[in-house]
């Protein structure tokens, strides 16, 4: 249906929306200054980082990101390892922004073998939060990932639920800050042991990024 064929109404509250994004989209986007993803503890919920994971320039360049962090933990329980890896973005109003790992793994070889969306609980709180569950193979190697999109608001587990609310959270908030975060443990015995454990690590990590994302607006 063409805008002629709209009720006046209608045809003025669409108006009214494009001029509210369009002025929304177009101011100077609230840019945080969060502390360096380098301080997130090296000891979390019996995890303790063992080493740094060197990213290539290439991966780099094509995320975009304001700050990254790649690390290796190792439970001191099971002796288990760990990789950490979290991209953050003081704004998605840009070219380049953080790509839905599922799409990734198939060009590093892994084969994902199970998918879903596993709703994890938060520590001292009475609620949960969405993450991506992955169980990947690659050869005679397994993996369980665990992923999410994190923001000041929110928690997203699909690029596409990012998006849509990336043009809300700039036109009633003018902030977009946005943070992925992944978690992959090796199935060393049983893919329930290795979920638990990559389960404990989001847990404690989600808990830690909430400093990157002090809630309120930031209008210009």
């Amino acid at each position: 249906m063409t805008r002629a064929g709209l009720p006046a109404t209608a045809v003025v509250a669409v108006l009214a929306l494009q001029a509210i994004g369009s002025y929304a989209l177009s101011r100077d986007p609230y840019m945080p200054s969060p502390p360096p993803l380098s301080s997130i503890p090296p000891k979390m919920e019996g995890w303790s980082q063992t080493s740094s994971v060197s990213v290539t320039p290439e991966a780099l360049d094509m995320l975009g990101p304001d700050d990254y962090l790649a690390r290796l933990y190792q439970d001191s329980r099971s002796r288990t390892v760990a990789e950490l890896f979290v991209a953050y973005y003081k704004t998605q109003l840009r070219a380049k922004n953080a790509h839905d790992p599922k799409v990734c793994l198939p060009g590093a070889g892994w084969n994902p073998t199970e998918s879903r969306v596993e709703q994890i609980t938060v520590p001292g709180a009475n609620r949960s939060i969405p993450v991506n569950y992955y169980q990947i193979s690659k050869n005679s190697d397994r993996e369980v990932v665990l992923y999410w999109f994190q923001t000041f608001n929110a928690v997203y587990t699909f690029e596409q639920q990012l998006r849509a609310h990336r043009i809300w959270d700039a036109i009633v908030d003018n902030r977009t800050d946005m943070a992925l975060v992944r978690i992959t443990v090796p199935v060393t015995s049983d893919s329930r042991t290795a979920t638990e454990k990559a389960t404990r690590l989001a847990q404690a990590m989600y808990t830690e990024m909430l400093s990157y994302f002090p809630s309120g607006n930031a209008h210009s």
